[in-house]
């Protein structure tokens, strides 16, 4: 049996090319999902699959705004402002490893930001949140 090791986040960050997004407190990918198509014909007493083509899905970060990261927060803004695909988007999990987009698979692989939004409360420090469409293959490195 393999053992456990687990991995603590605050070794977490997200970065856009060489710059860390600042004050992102949490990161999360949906997962891989499997379009199954369905080949089911008359006469038949139960439907029939096979697999299609696979959905790296959604990615979402978060954290506290800070509109002095122009490297950063503002680039993934601006990426969403001008419907530009992200290449350069690392979601690290330790000090070293990291998800990215596996552009040597596909050069079509990225994620489009399809939501950024910003607020703030009178009580609490003003946040941000991305959330990205992944297209094409992502890999651990």
């Amino acid at each position: 049996m393999a053992d456990f090791t687990p991995r603590a986040g605050n070794n977490a960050k997200v970065t856009k090319g060489e710059s860390t997004v600042l004050g992102m407190g949490n990161w999360k990918m949906d997962g891989i999902s499997t379009d199954m198509l369905e080949y089911t014909s008359f006469g038949d007493t139960a439907k029939k699959y096979i697999t299609g083509l696979l959905d790296y899905g959604q990615i979402t970060f978060s954290g506290f705004y800070d509109p002095a990261d122009t490297s950063g927060q503002g680039a993934i803004f601006s990426a969403n402002l001008s419907n530009t695909k992200l290449t350069d988007l690392r979601l690290y999990i330790n000090n070293t490893s990291y998800w990215c987009a596996n552009l040597t698979a596909d050069s079509a692989s990225g994620a489009y930001v399809t939501s950024a939004s910003i607020g703030f409360d009178k009580s609490g420090l003003g946040t941000i949140d991305f959330t990205l469409k992944a297209t094409g293959p992502w890999v651990l490195v």
